[in-house]
This record gives structure tokens, sequence and C-alpha cells, in this order.
């Protein structure tokens, strides 16, 4: 019977990690530790900067407009940023991220006492994407392996799970009874940190060129029309990451109880990510895609109901299996595709494409918001629709 489950465990596992692979493991742990102990209390940090002084309705607007010009102007430089990583190489763009990210953090806590630190800020956060992003699914795509690329990923998500099982309860914490400015202070010195796993082994890597061009030609190609389409289904990221902690904040008004909601809601679902990882390897994808997104679709119904803790605890555990289901055999995919062309190219076709679909739902939560205040549920309605365009997948 312990063969049994062990060869059971065994089977879930990736074993054939290459050292680029570990590193990237490791430098994302770290890092994301820093960043799960900030980004759940983001949204909800400019909420409570300007509830008391322009009311919920426009507030959420504000926050909106200020994802809306990140992610518009991030559009734009993502393939500025993929020339950077062709030309020095994935892990000194990540490094260069990690100062821009903490730049973003000291603007964004500046807020609070200048307004117009505002403008740095999105302009920090920017980069920190642009520099991020390009070079690090071309690093994940170029060094992870065939046939176990599925548990490779969800592997490091059960990992990361973990770390977002602490990260949000220590940033609850050191908020509670420290202040954000403590809090983004530690989050800065881990995401300096990050770095240190990528100095391990020096990259190899041959500096070549990207043209900026051929980024949009690719991404509007009529051959990639259905796949583009379907990377739009990622919009619904924004309400998800936005949106849902405000309104969880809202039903609890309480920093330390909205991490550890957080921390439990990720714990749960632990386990399940190896089987999701597993099934990527080894069952039909487009199956596996289609039943996700369905199952998605509804958790976004849901949260129509949810007006209570156990509810939005339930639900929030129940959308991130879902959202498993369809990130991880998408994200497979997508590394597959890249290193049988070019990396670069696939991967920013992957995040020119949701961006957009991030850039829609930012607009059209903005209508919503004209007719229907606070509008959570017509915004949830929104996502819900939004996940349907995985089904193209």
């Amino acid at each position: 019977m312990l063969t049994k489950y062990k060869n059971l465990i065994n089977s879930l596992i990736a074993h054939r990690l290459t050292p680029q692979v570990r590193e990237l493991y490791l430098s994302t742990l770290i890092l994301d530790f820093a960043v799960s102990a900030v980004n759940i209390f983001e949204p909800v940090f400019l909420y409570l900067i300007f509830i008391s002084q322009y009311g919920l309705a426009e507030t959420l607007r504000f926050i909106l407009l200020f994802y809306l010009a990140v992610y518009v102007i991030y559009f734009f430089c993502i393939p500025l940023g993929a020339k950077f990583a062709k030309r020095f190489g994935y892990e000194h763009s990540i490094a260069v991220s990690s100062v821009f990210t903490i730049f973003y953090y000291l603007s964004l806590f500046g807020i609070s006492q200048s307004f117009w630190l505002i403008i740095p800020a999105v302009i920090f956060y920017v980069l920190s994407k642009m520099f991020y992003w390009p070079a690090y699914h071309s690093d994940f795509a170029r060094y992870s392996s065939d046939g176990e690329r599925g548990r490779e990923i969800c592997n490091l998500n059960v990992l990361l799970s973990v770390v977002y099982i602490f990260g949000p309860v220590m940033g609850g914490f050191l908020i509670k009874f420290y202040g954000f400015g403590i809090l983004f202070f530690f989050a800065s010195i881990l995401i300096l940190l990050s770095n240190v796993p990528m100095l391990i082994t020096k990259e190899k890597f041959m500096p070549t060129a990207f043209a900026y061009k051929e980024a949009f030609k690719n991404l509007f190609d009529k051959q990639k029309r259905k796949n583009f389409m379907a990377h739009l289904g990622f919009g619904e990221e924004l309400i998800s990451l936005v949106i849902w902690p405000i309104f969880i904040f809202v039903v609890l008004n309480d920093f330390f109880a909205l991490g550890v909601l957080a921390a439990i809601s990720t714990a749960v679902t632990i386990f399940i990510f190896l089987f999701i990882g597993r099934l990527v390897d080894k069952s039909n994808r487009r199956l596996l895609i289609r039943y996700g997104a369905i199952f998605y679709f509804f958790s976004w119904l849901f949260r129509l109901l949810s007006r209570s803790v156990f509810s939005v605890f339930l639900i929030d555990a129940y959308a991130r299996v879902a959202k498993q289901a369809i990130a991880a055999p998408v994200t497979a995919k997508t590394y597959e595709k890249a290193q049988d062309g070019s990396v670069m190219s696939a991967v920013t076709f992957f995040e020119m494409s949701l961006v957009l679909g991030k850039i829609i739902a930012m607009i059209m939560a903005l209508v919503l918001l004209q007719f229907f205040v606070p509008g959570w549920n017509a915004m949830f309605i929104l996502a819900g629709l939004m996940t349907l365009f995985y089904l193209l997948f």
C-alpha cells in the first residue's frame, strides 16, 4: 500500500528540472513571498487612500483608471522588454525588473502623502512588468523539459501556493501592527534577495535582435486570430486581482483576516494542483481547459451570492482550482510552441494578447460603473463572460 502511494506521489512530481529552472524556482519563490505579502493589499491600499474623499464609486473608478494606465503603457512596452531580454539575457532582465518593483512600492506608499506620486508609480510598475514577464516566460520556456512541462509549472505553483499561505498572513500582520511602510520595506529587501539564485551559475546567452514592429504583426496575424481571441479571456484576471480583494476587504473589514482567508483558501488547493500538473502532461489538454473554463465561469456566478466570510472562502478556493485547470495547460502549450519556434515571439504574443484582454476588461468595468454602484455583481458577471473566451483554446 505504501509503495502504491509512493508511486502516485512520484508521478505527480517533475524529476528532470534543469539547473536554470531550479534557479528560476528559487528566485520566483523568494520574489513571490514578497509580492504575496503586498499584492492582495495593493488595491485595498489605494481604496483606503481615496474612499474617505471620493466615495465608493469614484474610488473604484480611480483604481481601475490607475491599472488601465499601467496596462495600456505596458502593452506597447512589452516588445521593448523582449528586445532588452534578447540583447542582455533573461536573468539580467529579471534583475533589472526587481529594482523597478522596489521603486514602484516606494511610489505607491508615497501616494498617501502626495497624489502626484501616482505618475512615477505607474511608470515604475510598467518598467517592472516590462523587464520581468517576457524574460521570465522565455527562461521557463527555453529550459523546461518536454513531457514534464505541465508538472514543472504546477509543481512551481504548488510551491508558490505554500508561499502564498504565509505571505498574505505576514502582510496582514505587518499592516495591522506596524503599517504599510514596514510592509513595503520588508518586501523590498526580499525582492533584492530574489536575484541571488540567478547568480549561482553564469547565464549562457547569445545576444540577438528582436524587431518591435514584428511583435504587433505577430499579434494580429490572421492565422492566430482564434488563439488571440482565446487569450482575451485572461481579462478576467483584472477583476480577480483588483476588484475581488477590495470586495473581500469590504466584507471582512480587517487586513489580518483578509490575509488569513487568502492563506487558508490557497492551502486547501495545494494537493489538487499536483494532480492538475499530471493531467496536463498525461491527458487531453483541450478537454481539461474546456471543463476548467466551465467550472471557472460558475465560480464568478457564485460570487453574486457571496456576502459572508464562509461563502467568500469557499468560492475563492473553488475558483483557484478551476483557474489552475485553465492556466496550467495553456501555459504549458505556450512554452511548447515557443520551443518549436521563436521563444520570444511566442512569449510576446502570449503576454500582449492577455494584457489586451485586461485592458478591455477595465474599459468595460468603467462603463458598468456608470450604471451600477458599487457594481460588484455587474463586474463579476463581466469576468464570468470573459472566461468563456477560454473555450476557444
